[in-house]
């Protein structure tokens, strides 16, 4: 019987501990091999050209940028890569804009790890793949009539306007989101200037009314769905 290769594995996540778990499960299967891991991104871009991974792991939240650019550069460098996204995640607006960004499968953290090979087994295969708790909420945002388009409001905003955005809503002010991006105060202020044009503010008091309400609106959304 002819044993089939393993295919290699890349890990890129922020937290050390699941880099570890996901690890010690990709390699017990015998059929996949972890073959690099980081919690960078710029470590990430390296490792991806130098051992060109047959598949991808990763989070949306990374030191040293994010899931979504990285996600857009491995599709630059290698336009036939799968990645799949292993994230808390899961407002529709975060998955949409993952697959746009060239990713094969979406897996919401709170999963079973059974579903993260299932997902690796399926994307290797050519499929996409979504796991059950990431259908069921974009099923169910669908149903409610609250699943973000190009027409709402965020959707204006760019992957990295975005990102500025989520940790306004956080509390953060600009040095801290400054810090946390690894970018200067001037370019947070640029985004931050930028978002408001976008979404018809007027001062930063209401951008960070709105950017907290639409954290929380998320959050409703999600305990709506999920029965919390």
């Amino acid at each position: 019987m002819v044993s089939l290769k393993k295919l290699s594995v890349l890990i890129a996540h922020h937290a050390p501990v699941m880099r570890f778990g996901l690890t010690a499960l990709i390699n017990s299967s015998g059929r996949f091999k972890v073959i690099g891991e980081t919690g960078e991104a710029p470590v990430a871009r390296r490792l991806f050209t130098e051992k060109t991974p047959d598949l991808v792991v990763l989070s949306l939240t990374l030191h040293e940028g994010d899931g979504i650019g990285l996600l857009k550069d491995f599709k630059k460098m290698n336009p036939a890569g799968r990645a799949l996204v292993v994230t808390a995640r899961t407002d529709s607006l975060a998955v949409q804009r993952a697959f746009k960004a060239g990713a094969r499968g979406y897996v919401a953290a709170e999963d079973e790890t059974s579903e993260v090979l299932h997902a690796l087994e399926r994307i290797a295969a050519g499929e996409l793949y979504a796991s059950g708790t990431v259908a069921r909420g974009l099923l169910g945002m669908l149903a409610n009539g609250s699943v973000e388009t190009r027409r709402d409001a965020c959707g204006q905003l760019s992957d990295r306007e975005l990102q500025v955005f989520r940790l306004i809503g956080t509390g953060l002010g600009t040095s801290r989101v400054a810090t946390e991006l690894h970018l200067s105060v001037k370019t947070i202020e640029t985004h931050r200037q930028r978002i408001k044009q976008k979404l018809g503010l007027t001062n930063s008091m209401e951008l960070t009314q709105c950017a907290t309400g639409w954290l929380l609106g998320a959050a409703r959304k999600r305990g709506q769905l999920t029965g919390t």
